[in-house]
């Protein structure tokens, strides 16, 4: 029987609790059994916008947390969130990408002129988007089913609402999906994957269909290198970023390094690629990305910054959001102490 039959028939919502129930019980990883209904909504919105192209034709790529969690098995957290990328070009309409891009960053004017014209073509295509989603779902015959856009985003958020039948209640999680665009990124390289939900994994539950999705993942050493230059960033912004879910960059880049999943130096141009795109299209006060290539990257906070994003990493673990017992956060920045050092000399010794 398809898994969403049982959204369809308040009849059947008993049932389908007593299945997600099940499913928290005998999954390997122990999962909650609202971390299990998440995840077959994530997967669903995965389907529908890259196997029934919904998300349209520009080159978009999927990144992130949830893409190293469901793609790779990088990460053992759970990622809530749906994180993609529109090749700037592609929303742009640029005929030439490489005159378009000297011509947009010839000045600050023409960079903040650039960033104003992207916000408000992403704006529209997420609106679009937004239609589309809502027309779909009205297949499903699926009350509390609907997407919406984040009207304060710019075009980069739009949430997606569905109902809840897990017991499991859990602060932590967010109570719907949040599909975040960004429209001045890279959409490309990128690899195919695979993607199933967890309660898959769930052998008891094998007569049940459930949705699966072949998507457009972020090349590995581009994920790498994003996720090197926000640690970057969130330790040398002016302003004290908001630690809230902030953690779980230093837990994500820490599984990275400690996996070989990427060689941040033999891939210096996915390092150069990330590093021009952020220097151009994100700006942040008192973020210099180009320290980077001279060997001054920064991975570990300040010490008033460290007693807050410690703080999250245990309110993410007292909240369930890891398949496993993560390493407490000061073992987490010893190690990315060390990596630091590491990648700064093998930087400088490249340009010697």
């Amino acid at each position: 029987m398809n898994i969403f039959d049982f959204y369809k028939d308040p009849a059947k919502h008993n049932e389908l609790g007593e299945i997600l129930t099940l499913g928290a019980q005998r999954h390997p990883y122990g999962l909650a059994s609202n971390f299990l209904e998440k995840d077959i909504w994530v997967t669903e919105i995965l389907r529908l916008l890259f196997d029934e192209g919904l998300i349209g034709n520009y080159s978009t790529a999927f990144k992130g947390g949830t893409a190293l969690s469901k793609c790779w098995g990088a990460i053992q957290r759970f990622s809530e969130d749906i994180d993609l990328s529109i090749h700037w070009a592609d929303l742009a309409e640029a005929e030439d990408e490489a005159e378009a891009w000297d011509k947009s960053n010839s000045t600050p004017s023409q960079q903040k002129k650039f960033r104003d014209k992207q916000s408000k073509l992403l704006t529209r295509w997420s609106e679009a988007l937004v239609n589309r989603l809502n027309n779909r779902f009205a297949a499903y015959g699926i009350d509390g089913l609907v997407a919406e856009l984040d009207a304060e985003s710019k075009g980069e958020k739009i949430n997606i609402r569905y109902p809840r039948l897990a017991k499991d209640i859990n602060n932590y999680q967010l109570d719907y999906i949040l599909l975040e665009f960004g429209g001045r990124n890279r959409g490309r390289p990128t690899i195919s994957k695979q993607v199933n939900t967890y309660l898959s994994e769930v052998s008891e539950l094998a007569a049940l269909t459930l949705p699966t999705a072949s998507v457009q993942a972020y090349d590995p050493a581009y994920i790498l290198w994003e996720k090197l230059t926000a640690l970057h960033q969130f330790c040398t912004q002016t302003n004290d970023p908001n630690p809230t879910r902030l953690s779980r960059h230093w837990y994500d880049v820490d599984c990275l390094l400690q996996q070989n999943f990427s060689d941040p130096i033999q891939n210096r141009q996915a390092m150069l690629d990330v590093i021009d795109m952020k220097s151009n299209r994100w700006v942040t006060l008192g973020v210099d990305y180009n320290q980077i290539i001279e060997g001054k990257l920064v991975l570990v906070p300040t010490e008033g910054r460290l007693a807050a994003i410690t703080k999250d990493h245990k309110d993410a673990v007292d909240g369930g959001m890891f398949f496993d017992s993560p390493s407490d956060f000061g073992i987490i920045h010893k190690n990315l102490l060390a990596a630091q050092l590491g990648i700064n000399k093998a930087i400088r010794n490249m340009n010697s």
